[in-house]
């Protein structure tokens, strides 16, 4: 693998990490919010629904970027 193509390996390893990082969260946060917030407050169920929501949307994003990334890496080789 060459200098440039590295370099662009890295960027999309780099992006595709911090996607699934956002998309862990998203997830965790909304359960955490369903669990602690929704009984007691008004805000706890649209809140933690719509973090839920969030990461699955993200998730679909993220696949789709995964998959073109990785034939992008199988094409390097």
């Amino acid at each position: 693998m060459d200098e440039a193509t590295e370099k662009a390996f890295k960027g999309k390893f780099i992006w595709l990490t911090i996607v699934l990082n956002v998309i862990i969260l998203c997830f965790a946060m909304g359960a955490f919010v369903l669990c602690r917030f929704a009984p007691s407050s008004d805000l706890g169920l649209p809140i933690g629904i719509s973090l839920l929501v969030v990461g699955a949307i993200i998730s679909i994003s993220f696949w789709k970027r995964y998959s073109q990334t990785k034939a992008w890496l199988h094409e390097q080789s």
